[in-house]
This record gives C-alpha cells, structure tokens and sequence, in this order.
C-alpha cells in the first residue's frame, strides 16, 4: 500500500512506519493532497529541503545531522546515477585520492567529455589495508593507462609520518607508493585543501542546476552506478548545524561535516583543480615531487608539456 513500509529490525521486532502520502487528503498526487502539501511546507525554514522536515515528514532519521549540502541528488537520483557505459577513447580521464587506513582509502577516475561534464567511472574505496594493496588496486583500474594526469592526491600525504623498521628513516606516504617496484609504483599530484563550500557550489550551481534538472536536462556530474561509495556519500553530505536552540541564536553554520567524505574529498581535489576553484595552493601542482624525486619529476612535466600541445586539453595546463 503507498507510504506504508513493514520491516524486520536487526533485533527481529515488526515495524511498520506510516508516510504522509498514505493518506489520499494528504497525498501530493492528489488534488487535495498537493493543497495539503503546499500548505505544510510553509512551516518548515527551508521547506522541504529543511533537516526538520525530512525528519519530521519525511521519516528521515538521519536528517538530524543538518541540512543536505546537495538535497537535489534525491530527487534527481535517477538521471544523475548512470549505467555504466563504454568511455570514448579521445575523453580526458583524471583520478584523485584520499589516503586512509582507519579511515578509507578513496580512489575515483573521472572523466571529462567534449562539452567539460563529467563522468565518475570508477572507484577502489576500503579501508585498513595497506599502501601497497592500494597500490596495486590503483594500478588494476582499467583506466590507469588512460589518466591524462597523475592522481591528484591530499597534499597530506607528502607529510613525513611513517617511520621505517630497522631504521631512523621518517618517510611520507606518497614517498612510500613511489618506492615501489615498477609495476606497482603510483605517482601522486599534490591536490589542494579546502574549497568544500565553493566546490558545493559549483555542482549545485552549475553541474546540478535546479533549474535545467526540473527540466529534464541530462545532469553536467555523472556517476556510475559502479561507484556505490561516491553515490553514498554524496546522498548524505550534510551542513554542520547547531542544535535546534542553538539556531535560534546563531547565524546557520558554512560548514561541511567532516566524517563519510573520503569520495567527497577526492572529487573536491578534483573540481578545485580543474574547474578554477579559488583555493590556495602551489602553482605547479608537481613542486614537492619536484623535491621528493628530481628524476620523477622532470619525466612527468615532460609528459604534461606534451599533453598541453592538444588544443583540448591546453586549458588545463
């Protein structure tokens, strides 16, 4: 029956949960129901994009945690997630990646079509495992060979932080996935920090536009439904709020909650370099390869140069 759910706990207790639409008074496909509808949402700061009413109307328990950062995804959900399909040999492919151990590791490969929109067409998210694993998963992707760029990594992970056995070396995690044997060897860009605001922008404003969505136009970000972890992360991407008497008081918080990002972090690294982002950060996205290994360095600038003379990809350059 519609808006009625049964369910079996994990502690094997029935429950069944009741929505709105249940009732045809209140049902939006309904000509009662859409009065109804308007009617309520007025209530609700921020309508029914609103914690409060996904929470209270819409049995959204999660909704607690903040207002959505990107609330047009749910609606949108199935234009914006994608079959996956064949990627054109002449598109630009990129990758990015948020070092984890407790946390996850997240490894995305997007890619760039001849109008600029975008396609997440692959990823490796785990976690406690370690770099070489991860290397090794880095290097099965099928578009590993492909990448126009070397992965854009958290510029963190050039921090010398992993003390060597059986010696008084002190060695950074990007220095470490380059040390290895040639076939498992990944060499990182350093990404930039910062920018989630401006980046959440940019997909709501442009990639994600309400307006060209409602109208049926295809979305300028992608994802492939092979890349459930980006789809999840995104779906709950939330503002950091204050507690309901806390609102009452202060200005709404500019703030991203900082815990199930990994894929976000990775596509923020992504857009900031790639789509003008204002966030500060080396102008040679090489530099501190550059001093980490002199030799590395010169053959991926070689490469880069080379890639700057097709007048599609000098812009990026």
């Amino acid at each position: 029956m519609k808006g009625i759910e049964h369910y079996t706990s994990a502690a094997g207790f029935h429950v069944m949960s009741i929505h709105y639409t249940a009732d045809p008074e209140k049902d939006p496909a309904t000509e009662n129901g859409r009065k109804w509808f308007e009617d309520q949402q007025r209530g609700y700061v921020g309508g029914i994009d609103s914690s409060m009413w996904r929470q209270e109307m819409e049995i959204d328990w999660d909704a607690a945690g903040g207002d959505l950062v990107l609330p047009q995804f749910k609606r949108h959900k199935s234009s914006i997630c994608v079959d996956p399909f064949v990627v054109p040999e002449d598109w630009s492919l990129y990758a990015s990646f948020d070092y984890g151990h407790r946390n996850p590791s997240a490894f995305h490969v997007h890619a760039l079509d001849y109008d600029r929109d975008v396609y997440t067409i692959w990823e490796f998210y785990k976690r406690g495992v370690g770099y070489r694993e991860i290397a090794r998963a880095i290097r099965a992707c099928p578009y590993f060979d492909r990448l126009a760029y070397p992965p854009i990594a958290d510029p963190s992970i050039w921090a010398l932080t992993q003390q060597q056995q059986n010696d008084n070396v002190v060695k950074s995690v990007a220095q470490l996935f380059m040390e290895l044997p040639a076939d498992e060897q990944v060499l990182f860009a350093p990404g930039k920090k910062g920018g989630d605001i401006t980046v959440a922008e940019l997909i709501a404003g442009d990639f994600w536009k309400r307006e060209r969505l409602e109208a049926g136009e295809k979305p300028r970000w992608q994802i492939f439904k092979s890349c459930p972890m980006m789809i999840w992360e995104i779906e709950r991407l939330r503002y950091a709020d204050w507690s309901g008497t806390m609102q009452e008081q202060r200005n709404i918080r500019e703030e991203i909650v900082d815990k199930d990002n990994h894929a976000w972090d990775g596509m923020k690294m992504f857009c900031t370099m790639f789509f003008g982002a204002s966030v500060a950060g080396p102008s040679d996205p090489l530099e501190k390869l550059k001093h980490l290994d002199p030799a590395s360095y010169r053959v991926w600038k070689s490469h880069l140069k080379d890639r700057s003379k097709d007048s599609r990809m000098g812009e990026f350059y």
